[in-house]
């Protein structure tokens, strides 16, 4: 759990609203762990473990209530905008997709609600997060610590069982003071972060000890729970539960290194020592469960290959040189180095690395998709080959259409190759799934400017126009700039309030309700204050 406060400089401004935030949002956990690479073995599908029925002890003995899971519903749907506000974050559509299924698969074992939403932030530091109402945040560096699928999956699965547990959500008056302390500095170093890791352990450590005391043993006992019980949900969801006392080792000694470099420790183990007692419980634990196959075991690991290189990819953390030799052994790093080639415009020799995975087995070559097809479209749309990285995403949308990332991909081909209308029928699902998609309000956006342009209807022009305004003010909501919102929504209005006045009378009263809701929204996000 990353257990911090904010110092006297983040006393005003961004950071007095932070300091507001709930306790369930100190629910983080700062995984401290060196980078590695897994070569792909296996491509066998995840198959759940045949295990006993998952128990869930609460610390508060019975579940929240309707008021209560409201009230984190609000908090959750705040941190999450401000967390989009003020931090980097990592949009690739196929990172978020796997992560999500794995995060969303690991939830399902032990809460009964759907998680609000998966944040990853685009930081080299091993830190991962859960706030109230179900959000729940990973850094990029602790996917390139983590050495599998297993080992990732325990950081997730930690974090849902503070979430699980309720944790902080029982104490005393005291004590939940100082988790909200807590919670504000958590928030405020995750943006110090971004900028400059060396500064965010200072802000950490900046007024630290005023909450430490109070929450200590507490917190111990909290992190105890959510690794016997994240062990139980990696079992059930079919991961190796043995992978967490590892992944402990491994942060372990990434924080016996930086003692004897002089180095900022890690908020964790500031606030929450990984001790020698917690190290052996968590090992002797996890030999508690039976042991998985060699299969088993490496199931996920031609997966962990793809996210690893294409994190890699996306964050532009491997030159050339480093994606040519991992190419040698890894599908992975290939694929990375084929997109790399398609942004650096060295189009052949994408297309050799593309022949050459062509010359897989075909069998081999269908474990790839949804990515190969993804990363070939990514090389053709650097050419301007819109409608033909259309066509590929198209085939790849009919056999699984209920991934994201192709909808997105898709949408956007679409847009580029004078077809927005069919690309809004794709993203409207995704928002009125998940309202806070911003990647799905900005390509919404993007769709309604291009038809705005583009048909030779005017009628349809300013309905376009007015939801083209619609969509940016939704995109700014939630990256927590009010403000903008409003204007955008008044411009919006304003359009609609025109069109009172002409034959799209009928279309302009929806509108003009849809826009009077959607400013009250914006109204009431702003003004809360937890």
């Amino acid at each position: 759990m990353l257990s911090i406060a904010v110092s006297s400089a983040f006393a005003s401004g961004v950071a007095a609203a932070l300091l507001m935030a709930i306790p369930a949002a100190a629910n983080s956990i700062d995984w401290s762990g060196s980078s590695n690479q897994t070569e792909s073995t296996n491509y066998n599908s995840w198959q759940p473990a045949k295990t006993d029925t998952l128990s869930l002890p609460s610390l508060r003995g019975q579940g929240l209530s309707f008021a209560e899971q409201y009230q984190n519903k609000l908090l959750g749907e705040w941190s999450l905008r401000n967390v989009n506000g003020s931090i980097k974050m990592e949009h690739d559509p196929w990172i978020q997709e796997t992560l999500k299924d794995m995060t969303w698969r690991l939830n399902a074992q032990a809460r009964q609600q759907a998680l609000m939403g998966l944040v990853i932030i685009d930081s080299p530091s091993i830190n991962a997060f859960a706030a109230p109402g179900g959000v729940i945040g990973i850094n990029t560096g602790t996917i390139l610590a983590a050495k599998s699928m297993d080992e990732l999956a325990s950081v997730v699965a930690h974090e849902v069982a503070h979430l699980s547990q309720h944790h902080y959500e029982s104490g005393v008056d005291d004590r939940k003071k100082a988790l909200l302390m807590q919670v504000g500095g958590m928030l405020a170093a995750i943006a110090a972060s971004a900028v400059d890791g060396d500064a965010a352990a200072a802000v950490m450590m900046g007024s630290q000890t005023a909450t430490m005391n109070s929450s200590m043993a507490f917190s111990r006992s909290n992190e105890r729970e959510a690794d016997r019980i994240g062990m139980q949900i990696m079992t059930h969801a079919g991961y190796d539960p043995r992978a967490m006392p590892r992944f402990f080792a491994t942060m372990n000694q990434q924080s016996q290194l930086n003692q004897s470099e002089n180095q900022f420790l890690p908020s964790f183990i500031l606030s929450h020592p990984l001790t020698n007692e917690r190290l052996s419980d968590a090992q002797s634990r996890a030999q508690s469960y039976p042991s998985l196959s060699l299969s088993q075991q490496q199931r996920h690991q031609a997966l962990f290959d793809l996210l690893y290189w294409r994190v890699q990819s996306m964050g532009k953390h491997a030159s050339k040189t480093v994606l040519t030799t991992a190419a040698n052994n890894s599908i992975g790093a290939k694929l990375a180095l084929m997109n790399w080639y398609g942004e650096q415009q060295r189009f052949k020799d994408a297309e050799k690395v593309l022949s050459d995975i062509n010359a897989l087995p075909v069998e081999q070559r269908q474990r790839l998709e949804p990515l190969l097809s993804i990363t070939h479209s990514q090389v053709l749309t650097e050419q301007d080959k819109w409608s033909e990285a259309a066509e590929i995403l198209d085939g790849q949308h009919r056999l699984y259409p209920e991934r994201r990332d192709l909808r997105i991909y898709l949408a956007e081909a679409l847009t580029n190759s004078n077809q927005p209308a069919k690309a809004q029928a794709l993203l409207k699902p995704l928002i009125e799934q998940q309202p806070s998609d911003r990647y799905a309000w900005q390509s919404l956006q993007l769709a309604n400017e291009k038809l705005a342009k583009t048909t030779t209807s005017p009628q349809l022009a300013n309905i376009a126009t007015i939801n083209a305004l619609r969509y940016r003010s939704q995109d700014q909501l939630w990256s927590n700039r009010y403000e903008s919102a409003l204007i955008s929504l008044t411009q919006a209005k304003q359009l609609a309030e025109k069109l009172q006045n002409t034959t799209q009378a009928n279309s302009a009263r929806p509108l003009l309700a849809n826009i009077n809701a959607e400013i009250k929204a914006v109204k009431t996000a702003k003004d809360f204050k937890p």
